[in-house]
């Protein structure tokens, strides 16, 4: 091997599952559900982002403020935060609960704010984000219950 292997570490400690994890993770489906549909409103906004770049008449109303390029460049950047956040709730990590609970937050208030763009998505999306926030919110394994178990 070519690497030092830390004392008390049983296996690969560069893919193996201890190292990845915070501690012994086993997603319920609150979370499964949070993950997937962070990940996929996430592509989705890098999608519409990037059709507002390129097609602006495929939007019905105007922005709020600002104009369409602005707007493009939020979804995309919301998008992408969206889509790192769901492979850090599925990795386990304990800090993606709150960076997800922010970003949920921060895409309800923006898709609130482009609800007069792309009316029906938005609300959709909004729907969405609440749903998201009651299952980062209540649905969290607690560390003392996983270690006490395990």
């Amino acid at each position: 091997m070519s690497y030092i292997q830390p004392p008390g570490v049983v296996g690969d400690p560069y893919y193996g599952g201890a190292a990845y994890a915070d501690y012994d993770y086993e997603p319920n489906g609150w979370l499964v559900f949070a993950g997937l549909m962070m990940f996929f409103t996430g592509m989705w906004n890098i999608f519409e982002g990037l059709i507002a770049l390129f097609r602006s008449s495929y939007f019905s109303g105007s922005p709020i403020f600002g104009n369409l390029v602005l707007w493009s460049c939020v979804w995309i950047g919301i998008g992408v935060l969206e889509m790192s956040a769901a492979y850090a709730i599925f990795s386990g990590r304990s800090w993606a609960r709150w960076f997800g609970l922010v970003l949920v937050s921060i895409s309800a208030i923006v898709h609130m704010a482009s609800i007069p763009i792309y009316p029906w998505w938005s609300l959709m999306v909004v729907a969405f984000d609440a749903l998201m926030i009651y299952a980062l919110a209540v649905r969290w394994p607690s560390r003392q219950a996983v270690t006490a178990a395990g």
